[in-house]
């Protein structure tokens, strides 16, 4: 009898010990149907870190263009292309940064949709800068464009790219619309503070310096700088005879203590001017190589900027 009843206990029990294990089951059945269902991909890594941002907690993009290849001229690799087929949604700047991006459209199902951020509301749209190389009529990449491409480097215009991929992610998959709506306003607030540590950081507002190719225009706006001058529009192609000796002028005129420069090595004629004039030559790369891909790059790559260009305000001190 003693049997029996224990028995009968132990069956009687038995679902309620077997429940929290049922129960934790479902908590991760409906965690996974949280996550994004959508396929992202954005093509740079400055894009993919504000990207990165907006999916938080929802999912991750993905990031096309993750080499130290010049993005002008990039050629996939099938993998990539691969990536691409199977993306729903594409973010990327413009035909005049991805030149490669609109025959690679034009091959994708109907399902890939690409969204060209340059096109959004209110950006603020800088015109190329004018040397003497391209004046003559170079035939570089930037020479007929109507637009710098580079329009992430304004944090203002962070802000508005940021808010156009929510709107675009909120439409293709309105389940997740309030998580990446709540992420944006979390990603602006950041971007609004990043604005106002740059125009703090640069009280002064006046020194001379120089950029091997003029990338980084977006920026030196949001601190009301310029360059003396501008070396080459393409980093690939060497500036005219005439256009150095102007170079050279404005070295021993102005004193410029300071010159950018964003290839992988420092060119020729940046060595030869820095040798020259005792200048300092200062590296930036203006979609943030150096550092691992994610929410934070985008950050990074700023404050980067902002201590290239503090490091050539302080180099600018007059030579005796």
């Amino acid at each position: 009898m003693i049997l029996r009843c224990c028995l009968l206990l132990l069956v009687f029990f038995s679902p309620a010990v077997a429940q929290p294990a049922q129960h934790s089951q479902t908590e991760s059945d409906i965690e996974s149907h949280t996550q994004s269902q959508l396929r992202v991909v954005s093509s740079i890594r400055p894009l993919h870190s504000l990207l990165s941002a907006i999916m938080h907690g929802s999912g991750k993009p993905a990031l096309l263009l993750d080499s130290s290849q010049s993005i002008h001229h990039y050629s996939l690799r099938p993998s990539e292309r691969r990536l691409l087929a199977n993306a729903d949604l594409l973010f990327w700047i413009g035909d005049t940064l991805e030149s490669f991006m609109p025959r690679i459209l034009h091959a994708l199902p109907d399902h890939t949709r690409g969204v060209k951020l340059i096109e959004t509301d209110q950006l603020l749209l800088l015109p190329p800068r004018q040397t003497d190389s391209n004046a003559s009529g170079s035939n570089n990449h930037h020479t007929h464009a109507t637009v710098d491409p580079h329009i992430w480097l304004s944090p203002a215009n962070a802000i508005l790219m940021a808010k156009k991929m929510a709107a675009v992610l909120s439409e293709a998959e309105p389940s997740h619309a309030a998580v990446y709506q709540q992420n944006t306003i979390k990603l602006t607030a950041r971007l609004n503070q990043l604005q106002k540590k740059i125009r703090l950081s640069f009280p002064q507002k006046k020194f001379n310096y120089l950029v091997y190719h003029d990338a980084f225009q977006y920026f030196e706006d949001s601190i009301k700088v310029k360059p003396l001058a501008v070396i080459s529009t393409n980093e690939e192609q060497t500036p005219g005879a005439r256009h150095l000796k102007r170079i050279h002028k404005l070295l021993t005129d102005n004193k410029v203590n300071c010159i950018i420069y964003n290839t992988s090595t420092l060119p020729p004629i940046v060595n030869n001017l820095i040798q020259d004039h005792a200048s300092l030559a200062v590296y930036l790369e203006p979609t943030g190589q150096q550092f691992k891909s994610g929410e934070d790059l985008y950050f990074q790559l700023m404050h980067t900027m902002i201590d290239a260009y503090k490091q050539c305000q302080i180099n600018n001190s007059p030579r005796p």
